[in-house]
């Protein structure tokens, strides 16, 4: 599964829905930034997973002849294991993990974020749209509470199948959350599959261990990548 393709895909959906929001602004205001989010050193040691960066993803949309800029913030984790599969030699990527971080907007002193009005089947939606390898479902299959930034937030899975270790109709599972936080919101998402020796209900619980260890703010330490931003409109 490509980590780095995933995780644009969330941002993008994410970026792309603020973008789209902007022709209302009238403001003075020419920009809006959020604070970048990560998840602490314990919870990715005890998940098993490896940081694998935060992209800053900077969009410039043009609003009554201005020029509006919106900064957010994708941080990607990866788990890699061997795979008992004759098709797949040596380690491959068996889940991938991701945070969008995303500024609130202020119009005429009131202060809204458009990506906190996507539901999750819409947030899950837009990633298969652009990720041509999976296929979900359109309801849920499952919910449950996971502890995240000192409060409870409702992560729903949508199960589906996609092309794994090279293989096509593996098994897949989709988890998304949301939260808002310190002025910005929050978007996880968390993909794996059940095939090769992997238990869904073991990965699920690596990605509530993730999401329990989710630190936010201008102070948490990032390692910014040079990977080229995916564009909101295409």
């Amino acid at each position: 599964m490509d980590r780095r393709l995933f995780v644009a895909t969330v941002a993008t959906c994410c970026v792309g829905a603020t973008a789209g929001c902007l022709d209302q602004i009238l403001d003075d205001a020419t920009s809006f930034s959020a604070a970048p989010a990560i998840v602490s050193d314990d919870s990715v040691t005890e998940a098993e997973y490896e940081y694998q960066g935060t992209e800053e993803i900077v969009h410039e949309h043009d609003v009554a002849g201005r020029s509006v800029e919106t900064t957010n913030y994708a941080s990607t984790y990866s788990r890699s294991i061997e795979i008992p599969l004759d098709v797949v030699d040596g380690e491959t990527e068996a889940g991938v993990f991701g945070i969008v971080s995303t500024p609130q907007i202020t119009v005429g002193g009131e202060t809204f974020n458009p990506v906190a009005e996507m539901s999750h089947a819409e947030i899950a939606d837009h990633a298969q749209d652009q990720y041509e390898e999976i296929s979900l479902e359109d309801d849920t299959s499952g919910q449950r509470p996971v502890e995240m930034l000192g409060e409870s937030v409702s992560v729903d899975t949508f199960e589906g199948d996609a092309t794994v270790f090279g293989v096509d109709g593996v098994d897949v599972f989709l988890d998304v959350a949301q939260r808002d936080h310190d002025g910005d919101h929050l978007v996880i998402a968390g993909a794996y599959p059940d095939a090769g020796g992997i238990e869904a209900e073991a990965e699920a619980r690596r990605i509530d261990a993730l999401i329990d260890g989710v630190e936010h703010g201008e102070d948490v330490l990032i390692e910014l990548t040079d990977d080229a931003e995916p564009d909101p409109d295409g």
